[in-house]
């Protein structure tokens, strides 16, 4: 070994070098990773689930343990056709996020496409258990039915307890003035002291069950109760509460579901019975994507009120509803809906009959692990067909309800959900006009 070779085992040497040093000569350089998540949006929006798959597969030395990356490659794999690749994937999300929704649903999705029909049943209902906004909730039960109906026929039963601590600018929804004009009697009369804004602190508690029993592969029998105690720490001539119960008939084909109940329910003020409700309800829920879904409701049915002053309110109605709610990058959800009915007075109600036009917009994303946030918007206008005898004009109304929360898991069953809540109500009559606002604390456990 002369000099010549040890001038050719130095030139080896240093080509090695130049080849680990330079990607470009080993293989080719790999994106950033938001521009790598980008490419494999836009293959998947193009229906290329094999190609998205592929190169994010490419990449995974690169990026394994980055959140967005892996929840990224599991819902390639699990678009692509490889649900056991997927949930490797999702696990190294939920490992380092133990709340991260959209690995959660996903997950379960990837179960269902291997079979395992009781573990994907067990982790939808896990995210049932957490208290989701209404659009994410409904997708969820489709998933639930759907896992359901390839299991032995069994009754299921699951539940939730919550207790609420807080504070409200106006627990009577009255109006802050103390006198209103009377145009019939072209004066201005005081009123009585019950009926002018108040101020409270408050707690409350709450809990429901809801049950299924399998008849068959498509038919189940559905049904649930719920109770909800509020009372505030001096006005309690304005504690609240309520029992309610519903029992009907659900039908499942793959993720679509539909219900048909009958609903009862019974509500307290001051602790006295205030007023029954019955009703005959239909829900319909159809999968769209497994992101995407439609909702919509029908009811009908009589509210009667017990006290002798309040049955001049006794009312018939029918109510529709329409909604759909779309996830996004996995995890944010975005949901919306309109809603339209009336109510037929048959209890002399000095402004008659009823009608009434709604919108509902809700957003619920991801902060950190763990941590959501919620904002929800509501409008609601509505209006009658004769005119106040005492207030000569025929009434019309427009209520806006928004609350925004931050929900915390603290762990796989318990939740703590902080939130602050606005409600404003215009009329062209004064005394129902008002203004509130409430900020509270809420923690969670289900059962299931």
């Amino acid at each position: 070994m002369g000099r010549a070779v040890r001038t050719t085992v130095f030139a080896l040497l240093a080509a090695t070098q130049v080849f680990f040093a330079c990607p470009a000569l080993g293989r080719d350089p790999v994106a950033p990773l938001p521009e790598l998540l980008a490419q494999a949006r836009s293959l998947s929006s193009s229906g290329r689930f094999a190609d998205a798959y592929a190169l994010l597969a490419d990449a995974e030395d690169e990026y394994i343990g980055e959140v967005q990356f892996d929840y990224a490659l599991g819902r390639a794999a699990l678009d692509a056709g490889y649900p056991a690749r997927a949930t490797l994937a999702f696990s190294r999300v939920l490992a380092l996020d133990p709340g991260h929704a959209g690995a959660l649903i996903d997950t379960g999705r990837a179960y269902l496409a291997l079979g395992n029909f009781e573990q994907a049943r067990a982790t939808f209902e896990s995210l049932l258990a957490l208290d989701p906004p209404p659009g994410l909730r409904a997708q969820l039960q489709g998933f639930v039915q759907q896992a359901r109906t390839e299991l032995p026929r069994r009754a299921a039963l699951s539940g939730y307890v919550a207790a609420t601590l807080g504070r409200s600018s106006n627990v009577n929804q009255s109006p802050g003035q103390a006198q209103v004009f009377v145009p019939l009697f072209g004066a201005r009369f005081d009123l009585v002291e019950q009926n002018v804004r108040k101020a409270d602190r408050y707690w409350s508690i709450a809990g429901g069950l809801d049950g299924s029993l399998p008849l068959s592969e498509t038919y189940s029998i559905v049904g649930g109760a719920d109770l909800i105690e509020r009372q505030n720490f001096r006005e309690s001539a304005f504690d609240l509460g309520g029992l309610g119960a519903r029992l009907g008939l659900a039908a499942a084909g793959g993720p679509n579901l539909v219900r048909l109940q009958w609903i009862a329910a019974r509500n307290y003020l001051g602790h006295d019975p205030s007023r029954d409700v019955e009703a005959l309800g239909l829900e319909g829920f159809r999968m769209l994507s497994p992101d995407a879904q439609l909702a919509a409701s029908a009811q009908a049915g009589r509210i009667r009120h017990l006290p002798e002053a309040l049955r001049v309110f006794d009312a018939n109605f029918v109510a529709f509803g329409a909604g759909a709610s779309r996830r996004f990058a996995g995890s944010s959800t975005l949901s919306g809906g309109i809603s339209a009915g009336g109510e037929h007075d048959v209890g002399g109600n000095p402004d008659g009959d009823k009608r009434q036009l709604g919108f509902r917009a809700a957003a619920d994303a991801p902060i950190r692990a763990r941590l959501n946030a919620s904002l929800s918007f509501a409008l609601q206008r509505t209006g009658y067909d004769r005119v106040n005898p005492a207030f000569l004009v025929e009434r019309h109304d427009l209520r806006r309800d928004l609350e925004l929360s931050l929900q915390y898991l603290l762990e796989e069953a318990w939740s703590a959900r902080i939130g602050v809540t606005w409600t404003g109500q215009r009329s062209n009559i004064p005394i129902y006009e008002f203004q509130r606002r409430e900020l509270w604390l809420m923690v969670r456990r289900d059962f299931r």
